[in-house]
């Protein structure tokens, strides 16, 4: 069954990595057994998975056929089939194949969850979280999965299954759902510990900070570390920063990139625990990374912004702003951080626009009040936002949770000199 852990690519493997170069060797012994034995079907199973697993198609496909010749176990070998093509991201084959399994009459046990999980897979591959959805909540929401009998252990392919539901949801927006969902299932006692993880990361974007705990908790107290998925480490991150503790933040981001280096929501916690520890170069460049592989997550612009703002990149910042209102009108930390800009660049009118805008979306916005603090004379520099910040918004609760005046440390040297004062986040 095809790995759902993030949909985002991770850079593939080189050549001489040392497990490609180990899987290649015992593909080598597995050929060598297979010569002597060619009807051997559990030997021709690990020589097709080996072969997958290393990247080396014209074997494996060598395999597949063979034992799709020799008529053994001919079910599980066509779902196979459909592992070959997933493996090589030839996505309408794979779908093609799985398609021509759904409707199997009485399939062995597991069997219908599988070929559901990979036809979801495809779906979240081609961006389209909302069809995945569609497909799933049959299974997920219907009475096959209200009758499930609590007190049997979730069969491994349900579990993979609730794993991508709450991925396709979380994509798809609908945070409300997911988290009803998580909470039914919490208490039937059948959420799997490695969805629950996945669900931290939702509960992390709607705020609810206590359930992100309890969940991305839940998961890491369960199973290795490489059974958790890579939204456990970006959840444990987010509260990491909620409690301003930049290193820990970092760390947990660095865990969830040796997990999967393309992730986008772990590049972007990791610059926000740079950004909140000062370092804005590295900030920056994380940002970066993020958005190449998630340019909608308006959250990231603003860090990015504001990373440029605090280097005095001003033109680049204004752009990035420019680009978070694009993608949506009515976000106020959006006009807050472009009337920042706009102030800072002495185009008074425009400023005053954008700053009212922020504040009528929402009063207790931070950038907004900042920047009609810089119009008015009020704020000039670092220290005097860090003053204005504890007044205005001490009490608040921020976007991390926490007071919202504690967002505005006293500054400091950044490593390219700049203050290092941590702007409004609210992406996490």
């Amino acid at each position: 069954m095809t790995d759902t852990t993030s949909t985002s690519t991770s850079d593939a493997s080189p050549h001489d990595d040392p497990r490609t170069v180990a899987a290649r060797q015992r593909l080598d012994r597995l050929d060598g057994y297979l010569r002597n034995d060619p009807r051997n079907n559990a030997m021709l199973i690990d020589a097709f998975e080996t072969a997958l697993a290393c990247g080396e198609w014209e074997r494996a496909e060598f395999h597949l056929r063979h034992a799709q010749s020799l008529q053994a176990d001919g079910l599980a070998w066509r779902l196979r089939e459909g592992d070959f093509w997933l493996a090589q991201q030839r996505y309408d084959d794979a779908q093609s194949v799985l398609e021509s399994l759904a409707g199997t009459p009485n399939p062995p046990p597991g069997f219908a969850d599988v070929v559901l999980h990979n036809l979801a897979f495809i779906d979240m591959r081609r961006g389209q979280p909302g069809v995945c959805v569609d497909r799933l909540a049959p299974r997920l929401e219907g009475s096959a999965h209200a009758a499930a009998d609590a007190a049997q252990p979730t069969p491994i392919a349900e579990r993979a299954l609730q794993q991508v539901w709450l991925r396709a949801l979380h994509h798809d927006g609908q945070f409300d759902r997911a988290i009803g969902w998580t909470l039914e299932n919490e208490r039937q006692g059948r959420l799997d510990p490695q969805a629950a993880g996945v669900a931290g990361l939702i509960a992390i974007d709607a705020a609810d900070f206590a359930a992100a705990q309890r969940w991305s908790g839940l998961s890491l107290s369960n199973g290795d570390a490489s059974d958790q998925p890579v939204e456990t480490f970006v959840t444990q991150a987010s509260l990491a920063l909620a409690a301003r503790n930049a290193e820990r933040a970092r760390q947990l981001a660095e865990v969830a990139l040796q997990r999967n280096p393309g992730d986008g929501r772990a590049w972007s916690t990791w610059g926000f625990a740079a950004l909140l520890g000062g370092d804005l170069n590295a900030a920056t460049d994380a940002f970066h990374r993020a958005l190449a592989v998630m340019g909608q997550h308006i959250g990231t612009w603003h860090g990015l912004g504001w990373a440029q703002i605090l280097q005095g990149k001003l033109p680049g910042a204004r752009a990035t702003f420019e680009t978070a209102l694009d993608l949506d009108r009515n976000f106020a930390e959006s006009h807050g951080g472009l009337a920042v800009v706009l102030a800072m660049e002495s185009e008074r009118e425009k400023a005053q626009e954008h700053a009212e805008l922020a504040l009528r979306l929402d009063r207790a916005n931070v950038s907004g009040r900042y920047a009609q603090a810089l119009l008015s004379g009020e704020v000039k520099d670092a220290k005097d936002l860090q003053r204005l910040a504890r007044r205005l918004l001490g009490g608040r609760t921020s976007p991390l949770g926490g007071d919202m005046g504690e967002m505005f440390p006293e500054p400091e040297a950044g490593s390219d000199g700049a203050p290092s004062s941590a702007a409004p986040n609210d992406g996490h």
